[in-house]
């Protein structure tokens, strides 16, 4: 009974299947920063701090389940699995900007800036 209820939620939730591996994966890269830059600015880790990221885990997949759940069943011409996951991918962006910023000392958006001036300007040289 229970292998056929996970199975059938699973086939439901498949169209999604992908943006919820992406959240993750932006999720699970903003943990490793968020580590990093609290081991670089010497800040203590707390599990209250990593429980913070299950539960924002979560929180998020259910936004996700719910917003296509709308999109599906209730207004099928509104995006709203594309918008749900266009701002959490933006949140979770520019939390990784601000833990780049306390890990290098540098903005995120300045060192992407100058990093490919650098590129193309090489490229014009050769």
């Amino acid at each position: 009974m229970l292998k056929t209820i996970i199975s059938t939620v699973l086939v439901l939730l498949a169209p999604i299947q992908d943006a919820i591996f992406a959240i993750g994966f932006l999720v699970a890269v903003d943990l490793i920063m968020g580590v990093t830059a609290s081991y670089k600015t010497g800040v203590k880790l707390k599990s209250s701090r990593l429980k913070n990221t299950a539960v924002k885990m979560l929180i998020y997949n259910l936004l996700l389940i719910s917003s296509f759940i709308a999109e599906t069943y209730l207004a099928p011409w509104i995006p709203f699995t594309k918008i749900a996951l266009s701002f959490l991918a933006l949140v979770e962006i520019s939390s990784m900007g601000e833990n780049f910023q306390k890990i290098t000392g540098m903005s995120f958006t300045k060192y992407l800036k100058d990093y490919l001036n650098e590129k193309l300007n090489s490229t014009k040289n050769k």
